[in-house]
C-alpha cells in the first residue's frame, strides 16, 4: 500500500512538473510575441507622428510662399504702372526742355520753368516709389528663397528622423528575431523534456498498475 502511494505521488509530481515546464516555455514565447507587437506599434506611431509633423510644416511653408508670390505679382503690377508713369513724366520733361529753347518772352519762360520744376519733382517722387517697390520685391524674393531652404531643412530633418526609426526598427527586429529563436529552441527543448517526463509517467503508471494487480 505504501509503495502504491509513493508511486502515485511520484506520478502526479512528474505530471505537474511536465505541465509547468511546458506552460512556462509557452508563456515566454507569448511574452516575446507581445513585446514585438508593442515595439511595432510604437514605431508605427513614431512614423505617423513624423509624417504628420512633416505635412503640417510643408503646408505652412507652401502657404507662406503662395502668399509671397501673390504679393510679388501685385508688386510687379505696381512697378509696371510706376515705370509707365515715370516714362510719361520723363517725356513731358523732355518736351518742356525742348520748348524752352524756342521761348522768348519772360512770362512764358517763367511758366515753363515752373512747370518743368513741378514735373522734375514729380519724376523724382515716382522714381523713389519705383525704387521702393523694387526693394520690396527683392526682399520678398529673398524670403521665398529662405522659405524654400527652410522647407528643404524640414524634408532633411524628417528624412533623418525616419532613417533613425528605420535603423532602430532593424536593430529591434534583429534582437527580437534572436530572442524568438532562443524562445523557439527553448520551447523545443522543454517539449522534449515533457515527452521524457511523460514516458517516465507512463512507466510509473504501468508499475503502479502492476503492483496493484499483484495484491
Amino acid at each position: 500500500m505504501r509503495k502504491t502511494i509513493i508511486i502515485t505521488f511520484l506520478f502526479g509530481l512528474i505530471s505537474a512538473i511536465s505541465t509547468y515546464l511546458l506552460f512556462d516555455s509557452m508563456e515566454g514565447f507569448r511574452k516575446e510575441i507581445k513585446e514585438s507587437k508593442i515595439v511595432v506599434k510604437e514605431m508605427q506611431q513614431q512614423v505617423s507622428s513624423i509624417e504628420t509633423s512633416y505635412q503640417e510644416q510643408i503646408r505652412y511653408w507652401v502657404n507662406k510662399n503662395m502668399a509671397l508670390q501673390s504679393r510679388i505679382q501685385q508688386t510687379d503690377l505696381e512697378l509696371e504702372r510706376s515705370r509707365m508713369k515715370e516714362k510719361s513724366i520723363q517725356g513731358k520733361i523732355l518736351a518742356l526742355i525742348s520748348d524752352s529753347r524756342t521761348l522768348t518772352d519772360t512770362i512764358s519762360i517763367i511758366s515753363n520753368c515752373d512747370t518743368l520744376k513741378e514735373k522734375i519733382t514729380e519724376f523724382i517722387a515716382e522714381t523713389n516709389v519705383k525704387d521702393s517697390l523694387c526693394n520690396a520685391e527683392i526682399t520678398d524674393l529673398k524670403t521665398v528663397i529662405l522659405n524654400q531652404d527652410s522647407a528643404m531643412i524640414v524634408c532633411q530633418s524628417s528624412f533623418t528622423m525616419l532613417k533613425q526609426v528605420t535603423d532602430s526598427s532593424l536593430v529591434m527586429q534583429s534582437r527580437l528575431a534572436d530572442e524568438l529563436n532562443k524562445a523557439s529552441k527553448q520551447l523545443k527543448k522543454e517539449k522534449r523534456r515533457s515527452k521524457l517526463l511523460a514516458v517516465g509517467a507512463m512507466i510509473l503508471s504501468g508499475t503502479t498498475t502492476f503492483l496493484l494487480l499483484q495484491k
